[in-house]
């Protein structure tokens, strides 16, 4: 090989490189990734945030862990409420609420410095819900474009899992209808495989999309083994032909859904 056809070589083979690498399914994989990593990191927080705040406020009752870090973050203790600022955060009612309990609550009284410390712990809590919000929001914007298809049928977060879950549209479109039917499922299927008495699995992460869900029990499993082969023909679209064919796909599983009914 000479020296001309060796850099002509490099040369192609960067910009094959480089080409791969703009994939517009691999950042949005990675922000699926991410989104389950911050999942993780956030109930953790959270739980610590709220066995902390509990030394002070054991009587704090409030379901939306978002907001509980905020008031966390922005009192730090429950000798701080305020009545005004915890009505936006967590509305009047239950405000008023919190203001009672706290009134009344046997906690013990943390110190200024013990306060400063978790109002930061909860303050990075409460980002860490900011940050996974502002990334979800990116995942179901970059699907649309990047596979619409796919997120027509399904919302485009879960439409964003599935190719993460097959490993790439690429991959996604390459596979009948009975592989993409039961992503997700893996565990489920080596349990079956391993133990013969044992049902087979159904659906994986498809089980997501209401056309599965809402489904009568009996036949979900109809019903996910045709979105199932709906979606190998969308991915293969979004991949190969970049022809948008979902509205005749969505009426073919539709009246699926009427005959199985």
């Amino acid at each position: 090989m000479t020296v001309n056809e060796r850099e002509e070589f490099l040369k192609k083979a960067k910009a094959a490189v480089k080409k791969e690498f703009q994939r517009r399914d691999l950042s949005v994989m990675q922000a699926v990734r991410s989104i389950d990593d911050l999942d993780h990191a956030k109930n953790v927080l959270y739980n610590r945030v709220l066995e902390w705040f509990k030394l002070n406020f054991p009587e704090v009752d409030l379901a939306n862990e978002e907001v509980l870090c905020k008031i966390v973050a922005v009192f730090g203790k429950k000798e701080n409420l305020e009545y005004t600022t915890l009505a936006d955060m967590a509305g009047e009612v239950k405000a008023a609420e919190l203001i009672e309990l706290a009134e009344k609550s046997f906690g013990a009284e943390l110190t200024s410095e013990d306060s400063e410390a978790l109002k930061e712990l909860a303050s990075g809590a409460y980002n860490l819900f900011a940050t996974r919000n502002k990334i979800e929001k990116y995942v179901g914007s970059v699907a649309k474009t990047a596979f619409p298809n796919l997120s027509y049928l399904l919302d485009p977060l879960l439409a964003a899992r599935l190719v993460t879950i097959a490993g790439g549209l690429e991959r996604l479109a390459k596979m009948p209808g009975s592989t993409v039917q039961l992503l997700g499922a893996e565990k489920a299927l080596f349990k079956y495989l391993r133990r013969p008495g044992s049902k087979p699995p159904k659906h994986g992460i498809i089980f997501q999309s209401p056309i599965v869900r809402n489904a009568k029990e009996g036949n979900r499993g109809k019903m996910a083994r045709t979105l199932a082969s709906k979606l190998a023909l969308a991915a293969r679209a979004d991949f190969y032909s970049h022809n948008f064919i979902a509205e005749k796909l969505k009426q073919s599983i539709e009246k699926r859904e009427r005959d199985v009914k």
